[in-house]
């Protein structure tokens, strides 16, 4: 079941603000994209902006589970004009420290990564008893709100419903 029509007419009005667009234009699709994957009555929260260690992410994918709240994915977003190797390295540094920043608060080994320059991503994801080296799930992809990226991030969410 590929993404609904508000998410993709949202998708494509921020690909029309072309590359001069800011990250925050690119807010909605991801929001609304996530919340599809993470709804509050599945045992997700979608925090926003939370600053912490490292600076503060666009979301923070949190499942409440043995009294804590514990982050399960952490979503970097970049501007357009960022797709080049260098904004790509920038959004996996962001990544690697957004997520070391947080084991602290999670109870789990794993905590995956979503980085997202304009409406391009990849998933990473780092373990905690590990070299926190970032591993990638899923290499750089073209349109997040695409039928494909649906069918992609399908595989993505169900590694995070199964986290133990």
């Amino acid at each position: 079941m590929p993404y609904n029509a508000t998410i993709k007419e949202e998708a494509q009005y921020a690909r029309s603000l072309g590359d001069g667009a800011t990250e925050d234009k690119f807010h909605a699709t991801y929001s609304a994209i996530l919340t599809t994957w993470f709804p509050s009555d599945k045992g997700y929260i979608i925090d926003h902006q939370v600053m912490g260690e490292g600076g503060k992410p666009e979301y923070i994918i949190v499942r409440h589970a043995g009294g804590k709240r514990n982050p399960l994915l952490i979503v970097e977003l970049k501007r357009p004009s960022k797709w080049n190797d260098a904004g790509k390295k920038e959004v996996l540094s962001d990544l690697t420290t957004y997520i070391e920043g947080r084991f602290d608060l999670t109870q789990y080994n794993t905590i995956y990564g979503l980085g997202g320059i304009g409406l391009n991503w990849m998933v990473c994801k780092m373990e905690k008893s590990g070299q926190h080296v970032p591993q990638t799930i899923l290499g750089w992809r073209a349109d997040i709100s695409s039928d494909q990226s649906y069918t992609d991030f399908a595989e993505v969410a169900d590694k995070i419903y199964h986290i133990q």
